[in-house]
């Protein structure tokens, strides 16, 4: 293939296209764990979790190994033909599984009704945020543990490690705990917990100076933070959008929101990372960020409360 534009184009195609088959499996995928698992919604949610959070903490070090052994497009002819390998054994399992969704849509009313509901949009605004923040770190922890701590690619790739190795751990009990708790409390937890790492991640300017063990302390905490806003969140939405329908379709409803709103905050993460950072130092723009989380918390934490008290009055 010709170098310079003509490459650069069909990449961009490429991606797109990868886009459009990565919301069709994620959407599909989500939209069959409430009817596949009824009662352990939360649990499958977390090993689903665990699942995305390996890929991203095998995926770079073995595409830097294939790109070692083949070059450039050994890694890409790796994972493609890996997928269509699992496409036979996925496809026979799943056949007997269909959940009916396709016989049934919701009509537009009832869309509209429940993408009008704070409570949920609520909801969507943390998942996305669950994302966002993960995409923060791409551009901007990697130059700053460099800059300030003097740690090479391997230490570094340590660092985002640690905080795969906590997702990978808590995203299960995570969502089994939420199964027999409910969610609601753990997706504001989440919401406080994450915000307090991205104050200590460099940490803030008013409590310390820049600490090594800080910043591995704070990416630790939020593995944890990040699994309780996202793993538990599913359930909850899912929770929301039955009391306005239940239906088979709702599922494949909510899938699809969930889906944008991860894909939405994977696509800003990294922009408001970078942007923040070039106008302030790191601790700076990691806590202006918390402050986000911390807020979106602190507005799902008052909605619950509203809720909760709307929903005594009415019934007394």
């Amino acid at each position: 293939m010709p170098s310079g534009w003509v490459f650069i184009m069909f990449c961009i195609l490429l991606r797109l296209t990868e886009g459009v088959g990565s919301a069709m499996f994620a959407t599909s995928l989500y939209a069959q764990l409430p009817e596949l698992f009824p009662h352990s919604v939360g649990t499958m949610s977390g090993l689903v979790s665990v699942a995305g959070c390996i890929g991203f903490a095998i995926g770079p070090p073995l595409g830097g190994l294939l790109y070692s052994v083949g070059g450039f497009k050994l890694p890409f002819l790796t994972v493609g033909g890996f997928c269509f390998f699992i496409l036979f054994p996925v496809y026979f399992l799943m056949r007997g599984s269909d959940t009916g969704c396709k016989k049934q849509v919701l009509s537009f009313r009832t869309v509209v009704k429940l993408l009008s509901n704070f409570m949920f949009l609520l909801l969507v605004v943390v998942h996305g945020l669950s994302m966002a923040a993960w995409g923060f770190f791409y551009p901007t922890l990697e130059p700053f543990l460099s800059s300030q701590f003097h740690l090479d690619t391997k230490q570094t790739g340590l660092v985002f490690l640690s905080l795969s190795i906590m997702s990978v751990l808590c995203g299960p009990v995570i969502g089994k705990l939420a199964d027999k708790f409910g969610s609601r409390g753990f997706t504001i937890t989440g919401c406080v917990v994450s915000a307090a790492s991205f104050f200590l991640v460099g940490p803030a300017h008013f409590i310390s100076q820049p600490q090594l063990w800080i910043t591995v302390v704070a990416t630790v905490i939020f593995g944890l933070g990040s699994s309780l806003m996202f793993v538990p969140n599913f359930k909850a939405m899912l929770a929301i959008a039955k009391s306005v329908e239940d239906t088979e379709a709702t599922s494949a409803v909510v899938s699809g929101v969930t889906s944008s709103s991860l894909s939405l905050g994977e696509f800003i993460g990294p922009i408001i990372g970078g942007s923040l950072t070039q106008v302030m130092d790191f601790p700076t723009s990691a806590m202006v960020f918390g402050q986000i989380i911390l807020a979106e918390g602190g507005l799902l934490l008052g909605a619950t409360i509203i809720n909760r008290w709307a929903a005594r009055r009415a019934s007394s």
